[in-house]
């Protein structure tokens, strides 16, 4: 029995680990908005640490002026620079090795076969977990849950803390997202209210050469904004094409809806400043095999820790009520 019981942890551990990484590039194609984190380079793997740090740059150098021939160049100090503190998150789900299962299903395939079935199937719930708390705001299951897009780019960024800074403080209005509510007045003639508000939200979220990339929206409103482009102008981003995500073009950003996007409104993201740390600690790995007290049965489970992390909230906008 005993060496029986090594072989089936073996087992089921290294058919895990076979598909580990197909099973994450599965979670991170899930959505428009974790494909655009995986494809941007925008996921970041560190080996510790109590919490992740982000620097920001807050204020400019004050010392930079013009000068007199002669002149003294000013050298007063200047600290520009702060931190914002996000603390690790951690995911995890179970999977259930039943006795009975390891005793009546010997033959080789059926085993392998059990053992795909239930990782898959968590591998599905951690799909399902993840997209959920992407576009929440954090506060889920007593605020354990990763940082979503609904408090880093937030329709109200006057309020609540997003890494340390309280952003309900004159002080720190520098750390809120652009925020803009749907407003037809000074609509052009023939102009959509969608094409007017995005545009105004696009460009107060862009300083030179430096723009949103990604727009996300709700099926609805992607389907106003399509409706609106004649077909001839009608330009498909092919990045996300080729995971199967519906998106336009706008300018040089992908414009795609999400079945998880608030109703009503749009996101503009800067992939230079949003990303997912993950701990290699813990990215996406099986425990060993535990025994259940009182029980025959054993547990293990998968577990990822990390958390979503903004440095500028400055180029991120959003467009609400629409």
């Amino acid at each position: 029995m005993p060496t029986l019981t090594e072989q089936l942890d073996s087992l089921y551990s290294t058919t895990w680990q076979t598909m580990k990484t197909k099973a994450v590039d599965n979670i991170f194609k899930a959505t428009p908005f974790w494909y655009w984190l995986y494809s941007a380079g925008r996921i970041q793997r560190e080996t510790g640490g109590r919490w992740i740090g982000e620097t920001l740059m807050y204020a400019k150098n004050t010392t930079v002026k013009s000068l007199a021939r002669g002149g003294k160049v000013d050298i007063t100090n200047t600290d520009p620079m702060t931190v914002a503190k996000f603390d690790w998150k951690l995911v995890a789900g179970s999977v259930i090795r039943l006795h009975g299962d390891d005793t009546e299903n010997t033959d080789k395939h059926a085993i392998m076969s059990l053992a795909q079935g239930k990782l898959k199937n968590l591998e599905l719930s951690l799909i399902d977990a993840l997209e959920v708390m992407a576009f929440g705001d954090g506060t889920g299951n007593g605020g354990l849950d990763l940082t979503g897009l609904a408090l880093l780019v937030s329709s109200t960024p006057t309020v609540g803390t997003v890494g340390g800074i309280d952003r309900s403080l004159a002080a720190n209005a520098w750390f809120r997202n652009f925020q803009r509510t749907k407003d037809d007045t000074g609509l052009p003639t023939g102009d959509t209210s969608f094409a007017f508000n995005t545009r105004k939200v696009y460009n107060s979220c862009s300083v030179g050469n430096d723009h949103p990339t990604l727009g996300l929206t709700d099926q609805n409103q992607y389907e106003l904004y399509e409706a609106g482009l004649t077909p001839m102008l009608r330009v498909y981003d092919g990045r996300m094409g080729d995971q199967g995500f519906e998106a336009l073009k706008y300018k040089g950003m992908a414009l795609t809806f999400s079945p998880s996007s608030p109703a009503g409104e749009l996101r503009l993201l800067n992939e230079r400043y949003i990303r997912l740390v993950i701990n290699s600690h813990a990215d996406f790995d099986i425990t060993d095999w535990k025994p259940i007290p009182d029980q025959l049965d054993r547990v293990a489970q998968v577990v990822v820790k990390g958390e979503i992390t903004l440095s500028n909230s400055r180029m991120q906008g959003i467009l609400s009520g629409m």
